[in-house]
């Protein structure tokens, strides 16, 4: 997490804003090619959306430098400095966006994150194996439509929550989310900001919305609206698209 709003930053206030199945969203899982993505990141994307954008080498090279010293267990450097890059307050604005809406610039090969999508999916991925199944807590200070009683959304990016409710709510107490999640994990060890125990939800993961709580029938509500959310399993529309025949 960063120190503003958690990823619905670029929202526009007093706007609602739709829960859905994020269907623009870049939902790669890297599900039977990742070994193809973990190549092509390795000898194309990193170093040249790294050239191509100085904001994004700047922060690179500070987790190098201040901040990721060796692998720790079964993550590489680049996996933790990926980590510590993702909570950088300069990059997740503009990284959070090109995810939920860039589903037709990754297809079309003019995506600006290949690298930084790939390396947080994978750490992901490989935090949960050992974590299991969680119930976390996410906070903003946007509203979001509330008839999605008993629908299927998902984030579509990269969400931030956090094992601890009171940490959640500095973030926002307009529109908040209590999740179980299956597919997230526990990255807090490894962010800027380790003292959040941060979750990070990944874009490709489905969630059933089992109840809308709100301040007008529920006095003590921590939140204005809380959303509870049960985690379906993923969706991955774009799973290998960067590796398949037809992206050439």
């Amino acid at each position: 997490m960063t120190k503003e709003v958690v990823d619905h930053r670029a929202f526009a206030a007093g706007s609602v804003y739709p829960l859905d199945k994020a269907l623009n969203s870049v939902d790669a899982q890297y599900k039977d090619c990742k070994v193809k993505m973990a190549n092509l990141v390795k000898t194309k994307y990193l170093k040249k959306e790294l050239n191509s954008m100085p904001v994004y080498k700047k922060v690179w090279k500070a987790g190098e430098k201040k901040y990721v010293k060796k692998p720790v267990g079964p993550l590489t450097k680049n996996h933790l400095i990926a980590l510590y890059v993702y909570t950088d307050s300069n990059l997740y604005k503009d990284f959070n966006s090109a995810t939920r809406n860039g589903r037709k610039q990754y297809t079309q090969k003019t995506f600006k994150w290949y690298s930084l999508h790939f390396l947080l999916t994978e750490a992901v991925q490989i935090l949960r194996k050992t974590q299991g199944c969680m119930k976390t807590y996410r906070g903003t200070s946007v509203e979001f439509t509330k008839n999605v009683l008993n629908k299927e959304i998902r984030f579509g990016s990269f969400a931030s929550s956090s094992l601890d409710p009171n940490v959640a709510q500095s973030f926002g107490s307009v529109s908040c989310f209590e999740i179980l999640t299956c597919h997230g994990a526990h990255v807090g060890p490894f962010s800027q900001f380790f003292y959040e125990k941060e979750v990070l939800i990944p874009p490709y993961e489905k969630f059933r919305v089992t109840a809308v709580r709100t301040k007008q029938y529920h006095f003590n509500l921590w939140c204005n609206t809380v959303y509870t959310l049960k985690s379906t399993g993923t969706k991955s529309d774009l799973n290998c698209a960067m590796t398949s025949k037809k992206a050439g």
